[in-house]
C-alpha cells in the first residue's frame, strides 16, 4: 500500500545533513547587514574599539572619530550608567532592547540598542528607533497576543496549532508568506503549515534536506531569538579595525541579529524569488523542534515592537506545540497499558507463555501494532500472522545473535541492515527482537510490513549543493519545483512508547518463564 503523505519521522537511506555547509563558521565572519550599525566596546572602560563601517550614513560620525572614544562621550549621563549597570549584572542575555539617544554635536539620533556582553568585550547593536504606527502600540499588540493565544489553546493538533500560527502571524506581521517547518531525525525540514499569497509558490508538505539549515546555524538558533534580513540585495558593512585589539581575532557574532549572511543563502532566497525573509525558532525540551519562516517579495524591516510580538508568539506555538504531543503520547501510553494489562492476564492465565502472548482476545500484534510475530524458543518456532519462513527465522536468528546484544533491538529498514530480508520485504521491512536467552537463539520476534512513501521534496535534495571545479566555491539548487522520491525497503517507524511498552513486557516474559522452571 502506498501512503501519501510521509510521516515525519520516516527513516530515509540518505543523510542531506551536509558536513561542509555545517562546518563554515557563520559566527566568524566580520560583517554586518547595514540596517544598523555594530560597536565593539571594551569591556572595563566600555571605550569604543571596533566599529562597522557604516557609522557615517547610519549615525553621521567618521569611524576614526569613534574609534578609542568612551562610549560616555556620546549618550546622556543617565543612559550610559544604565549600559554599565547592564554589563556589570549580565542582564541582556534575554536580548531585552532598551532605547538610546546617540549624541553628537550636530544631532541627536534616537535608536534602540542590544547589549551582548562577553569576557573580553561587549557589543552593542544599534538600529532606527521609528514610532510605531498605531497598530503597532503596546496595547494593539498584547490584544492581538492574547487573541491569538487564545486560538492556540483551542487547537486539537500539532498540525492544527501550527496552522494558526502561521495563518495569524501572516495578519499580524504582513509577510507574503508564513510557513512552519518540522524537522524529522535527520535535520530535513518538512512544511507542516501555511500561508501565503495566492502568487507565491505552494511548499505544503514538501521536505527540504537538512542542508538548507545545516548544523552551525541550527545551533546559532538557540543564541537568536529570530533571524531577520530585511532585503537580500544588501551590502555588507565590515567591523574596522578587522582584528579585534583585544582577542587578535575576528569579533565572535553569534549573539547579533545584525550578523551578515552567507552569500549563498542570499543566492538561495533569490531563487525561492524572495526579497526578505525572517526566522524564528521552535524549541521544545532545549531541542530544535522545527522553524517559522516568513517571506516576503519586497524589502521588508519589521519594527521591534513587531519582532518582539514575534519572539513572544514563537515562545508561546513552541509551548502549545509541546502541550498538544504530551497529549498525544499520554493518550497513546494509555492505550498501550490497556493492551499491556490484558496481555499480562493471559500471559499468566496460560500455562505457556508462547499461548499468552500470540493466543486470546488481544496479542502481541496488537501491543506493537505487528503484521506478524514469532517466537523462537527451546528449538521451536510458532507464529501468528505474516511471517518470514521457518528457515529464514533461523536465519535471522543467527543474523541477531551475531550483530544485536540488547534486551530491545528495533529497526524499521531491514532490509538495508540484513540483506536476505530483502526476500521478504513485504512481510518484514520493519523488525522488533525481544531477547529471551541470546545464547540459545530464543527471541521474540514482530514484524511490520514494507510500506512504500512517497516524499515530496522541495527540488532534488540531490543537487542541494552545487560545487565549483575549485572545490571551495558552491551554490544552492536554483529550483524547488516538487520532486518525488519513493522510499523502499522501509517499514512503518517505531515509536518510542512502543519500545518501552516492548521493554516492560520482555520483562514480564522472563518472570514468567522463570516461575514456569521453577
Amino acid at each position: 500500500m502506498e501512503n501519501k503523505q510521509a510521516p515525519i519521522d520516516l527513516t530515509l537511506e540518505k543523510n542531506y545533513d551536509s558536513d561542509f555547509c555545517g562546518s563554515i563558521p557563520l559566527h566568524l565572519v566580520n560583517l554586518v547587514q547595514p540596517h544598523g550599525v555594530l560597536l565593539t566596546l571594551e569591556k572595563g572602560t566600555l571605550k569604543i574599539i571596533q566599529v562597522s563601517e557604516n557609522v557615517q550614513e547610519f549615525l553621521g560620525v567618521d569611524v576614526e572619530a569613534l574609534l578609542g572614544q568612551p562610549i560616555a562621550r556620546f549618550l546622556p549621563e543617565q543612559q550610559f550608567t544604565d549600559i554599565q549597570a547592564k554589563v556589570q549584572k549580565q542582564v541582556t542575555e534575554e536580548k531585552i532592547p532598551f532605547s538610546l539617544t546617540f549624541q553628537t554635536a550636530e544631532k541627536e539620533l534616537a535608536l534602540t540598542a542590544l547589549i551582548h556582553p562577553k569576557e573580553e568585550y561587549v557589543l552593542i547593536e544599534l538600529e532606527a528607533n521609528a514610532a510605531p504606527p498605531a497598530q503597532h502600540s503596546f496595547m494593539a499588540l498584547y490584544q492581538q497576543i492574547k487573541y491569538i493565544t487564545s486560538l492556540l489553546r483551542k487547537a486539537n493538533t500539532t498540525h492544527e496549532v501550527a496552522q494558526i500560527a502561521v495563518e495569524e502571524l501572516k495578519k499580524l506581521t504582513g509577510f507574503d508568506r508564513v510557513l512552519a517547518y518540522q524537522f524529522d531525525p535527520q535535520w530535513n525540514g518538512i512544511v507542516i503549515a501555511q500561508a501565503k499569497e495566492e502568487d507565491m509558490d505552494d511548499y505544503m508538505d514538501l521536505r527540504f534536506p537538512a542542508s538548507d539549515v545545516p548544523k552551525q546555524s541550527r545551533e546559532l538558533y538557540f543564541k537568536n531569538p529570530y533571524r531577520l534580513i530585511p532585503t537580500r540585495s544588501y551590502r555588507p558593512a565590515r567591523l574596522l579595525p578587522i582584528i579585534n585589539p583585544l582577542t587578535q581575532r575576528f569579533t565572535d557574532l553569534s549573539e547579533c541579529n545584525l550578523r551578515s549572511v552567507a552569500g549563498v543563502h542570499l543566492e538561495y532566497l533569490a531563487n525561492l524569488n524572495i526579497m526578505a525573509s525572517m526566522s524564528l525558532p521552535l524549541i521544545i525540551d532545549n531541542k530544535l523542534w522545527g522553524l517559522i519562516s516568513c517571506h516576503h517579495k519586497q524589502a521588508m524591516n519589521p519594527s521591534y515592537e513587531i519582532r518582539s510580538a514575534m519572539e513572544l508568539l514563537s515562545g508561546i506555538v513552541s509551548a502549545q506545540l509541546a502541550a498538544k504531543e504530551k497529549e498525544a503520547t499520554i493518550e497513546l501510553k494509555s492505550r498501550l497499558r490497556g493492551i499491556h494489562a490484558q496481555l499480562l492476564e493471559q500471559l499468566y492465565n496460560n500455562q505457556n507463555f508462547v499461548d499468552g502472548l500470540l493466543n486470546g482476545p488481544v496479542s502481541l500484534q496488537d501491543l506493537l501494532n505487528l503484521s506478524g510475530a514469532a517466537v523462537l524458543y527451546e528449538g521451536g518456532i510458532w507464529t501468528i500472522g505474516k511471517t518470514p519462513s521457518p528457515q529464514d527465522l533461523k536465519e535471522m536468528m543467527y543474523w541477531i545473535r551475531r550483530n544485536h546484544g540488547g534486551n530491545v533491538f528495533a529497526t524499521d529498514t531491514l532490509p538495508h541492515q540484513y540483506v536476505r530480508a530483502k526476500d521478504f520485504k513485504e512481510v518484514a521491512s520493519g523488525l522488533i527482537v525481544l531477547q529471551i536467552n541470546a545464547e540459545q537463539g530464543e527471541y521474540i520476534l514482530g514484524f511490520r510490513p514494507e510500506v512504500l512513501q512517497t516524499v515530496n521534496w522541495g527540488g532534488n535534495p540531490n543537487q542541494a549543493i552545487q560545487m565549483e571545479p575549485d572545490g571551495k566555491s558552491y551554490h544552492p539548487r536554483n529550483s524547488f519545483a516538487t520532486y518525488q522520491e519513493v522510499v523502499k525497503n522501509t517499514s512503518l517507524p517505531w515509536l518510542a512508547e512502543e519500545l518501552n511498552a516492548a521493554e516492560v513486557l520482555r520483562s514480564a516474559v522472563l518472570e514468567k518463564i522463570i516461575k514456569e522452571r521453577y
